[in-house]
């Protein structure tokens, strides 16, 4: 794959779409003005009124709510600031409320966008606040301060074009070695706190998903580390903050601690429920000692933090409960994503649209490509043939080798389409060509809002991106089935939460190694009987969901059950019984997958 943040690598097919950002010297004139109807007495909403969506997210601009930027301004000014900095000032919400409060600070200033700075200008109007338009990753100034606050740009790290390595350039920087799927506002993060004197404060709001993203790891414990967090308060998923973004959010308060200072052994997280009364929680945060309803605080240890990699469940539940007679599903499975065409419409046909194109059946791969295409929680060939029949797109086209006269022209259509110059296809050679992936016999859904779904893929058809491939070490299918029994459980699905990703509105995902952190009952130490049983509930689960949707908590409650005794079983045993089902030799399914790293997190 391209490295993401090398301009180079991506520009193509991407300017046409977003336009490209960070490419030049932003401190050259710009021709791009604020419109004159910009009224400065209601800068925010009357800056969303005059400039279009597009160009917003262009440069990821999700304006602070006014309660957000009052407790983010609370916490710099117990500092009694000096030196303020707003990195990435916007329409200037959050200086406005640290000078009005703070009057004789002095305050920098800096955004990417010529647009937003010149709004900002108008509604800050003071003449001890410096502006500069630039972009803070890059900023050549060597200035510090003792008072910071950000709302930093919400770009994804695909979105992020310099020519130059930026993770690299920050992480050296700073100590830390990055990940190139790091999005911009973790690099803000770092950069911040290298802008801090001692005794400085910083407070900044910023998504929520990167306390259980990879990417996060290393940030996390550059702010555990170096003492540097000293409360981190994150708002439930219900709670939008940001307008326009499906995504939660979370406020870092940080102080840098003097040279001499002992190391923090704690952190203190707050945790924020939808509904919570907003003056209640600011009064809460600034030291009054009544509890709001709906706040829920714990003191984590740090070096459990530094161990833990996915934060979510932590912050809403304090420490994990680790149970006897589980284990990770690493233990009993690898897992990969699903395939990537980088061009469903085209790849991803109907049977009909490949009959009428004359692709040969050798070409032609049965594949799912919807979530919503698959009913309960098994798919076999029943399933497969009704969505066959429905028209719904259900083969995938995997050309290779000898092409005929007629896959020749199909494949002449995909390239009058611009198709070779899309990023994913540009990489391929020749462009037409389909990844490689053999059936799995266990599917998880990508998404999910109340809960995850896992399917038994008993059809042994391949799948698309709307699921992650789960591959056992062996072909049993009993076990197979009884494995997505205890997946879709309400045991497993409560325990798994702590490696789910939680976006805004509730929405949940795994991504395939956030999988293998999963528990779930040590189904190779428990007996055949066992198994079959959790098959059995299995296949009554799938028949109640899809004709008896009424019985479907009665039969997840005996499969609960049925799980509890299994880890019951699995810790009585020191070592597999005859009856038990052994890990049979790795088999086809295994050996022929691909073993490459999932660009896609």
């Amino acid at each position: 794959m391209g490295r993401p943040g090398k301009k180079e690598d991506r520009l193509n097919g991407f300017k046409s779409v977003t336009g490209t950002l960070f490419e030049h010297d932003c401190r050259t004139e710009s021709k791009e003005r604020l419109p004159e109807a910009y009224d400065p007495e209601r800068p925010e909403a009357s800056y969303c009124d005059c400039i279009p969506l597009e160009h917003r997210k262009r440069y990821g601009q999700f304006f602070t709510p006014p309660l957000i930027a009052d407790i983010l301004c609370d916490w710099v000014l117990k500092g009694d600031p000096k030196a303020v900095l707003d990195p990435a000032v916007g329409t200037g919400i959050l200086l406005r409320g640290l000078l009005v409060r703070a009057p004789k600070a002095a305050a920098m200033a800096l955004d990417r966008d010529p647009i937003v700075l010149d709004a900002a200008r108008q509604t800050l109007n003071r003449e001890h606040v410096s502006l500069e338009c630039c972009d803070f990753l890059t900023w050549r100034s060597p200035r510090q301060f003792d008072g910071i606050v950000a709302n930093p740009p919400y770009l994804r790290h695909h979105d992020m074009l310099y020519d130059h390595d930026i993770f690299c350039t920050v992480g050296l920087r700073n100590g830390v070695r990055l990940s190139r799927l790091t999005n911009a506002y973790g690099l803000f993060i770092l950069e911040i706190c290298r802008r801090l004197i001692p005794g400085g404060r910083a407070a900044i709001i910023v998504p929520g998903e990167w306390l259980n993203a990879n990417f996060g790891m290393p940030i996390k414990e550059f702010l555990l580390a170096r003492g540097l967090l000293r409360c981190l308060v994150y708002f439930s998923h219900a709670s939008l903050i940001f307008e326009d973004s499906l995504s939660t959010a979370c406020l870092l308060l940080i102080e840098k601690p003097e040279a001499d200072a002992c190391p923090a052994v704690t952190l203190r997280t707050v945790f924020v429920r939808d509904g919570v009364e907003g003056e209640a929680l600011r009064g809460y945060l600034r030291g009054e000692p009544q509890v709001p309803e709906g706040v829920c605080e714990f003191s984590l240890p740090v070096q459990r933090l530094l161990v833990e990699k996915k934060w979510n469940y932590l912050l809403q539940n304090g420490l994990p409960e680790r149970r006897p007679g589980f284990v990770s599903l690493a233990d009993l499975a690898r897992t990969s994503r699903g395939i990537a065409t980088g061009a469903n419409s085209f790849f991803h046909l109907p049977i009909s649209e490949a009959k009428r194109r004359a692709i040969s059946p050798e070409h032609l791969k049965p594949c799912v490509g919807r979530a919503a295409d698959v009913k309960g929680f098994l798919f076999d060939d029943r399933d497969f043939d009704e969505l066959s029949a429905s028209g719904r797109p259900a083969y995938l086209a995997c050309l290779e080798g000898r092409l005929t006269d007629s896959e020749r022209a199909y494949v002449g259509e995909g390239e009058a389409l611009g198709l070779p110059r899309r990023y994913l296809l540009a990489s391929r050679s020749p462009w037409y060509t389909m990844e490689s992936r053999c059936a799995a016999p266990v599917w998880a859904a990508v998404f999910g809002r109340n809960r995850l779904r896992f399917i038994w893929n008993k059809a042994a058809v391949r799948n698309l991106t709307t699921f992650h491939c789960v591959y056992l070490r062996g072909e049993d299918p009993e076990f197979a089935a009884a494995l997505v029994a205890c997946l879709n459980s309400q045991v497993v699905q409560d325990m798994s939460r702590h490696q789910q990703r939680v976006y805004g509105g509730g929405l949940r995902k795994f991504e395939p190694r956030d999988l293998l952190e999963v528990t779930v009952p040590n189904l190779e130490a428990v007996s055949r009987k066992t198994i079959r049983r959790l098959h059995d509930l299995l296949l009554r689960l799938d028949e109640a969901e899809r004709s008896d949707v009424a019985s479907v908590q009665a039969v997840l409650g005996e499969i609960d059950a049925t799980v509890n005794d299994a880890a019951a079983e699995a810790t009585n045993r020191a070592e597999l019984p005859e009856e038990a089902p052994r890990p049979i030799p790795v088999g086809r399914l295994w050996e022929q997958q691909t073993h490459r790293d999932d660009p896609g997190e």
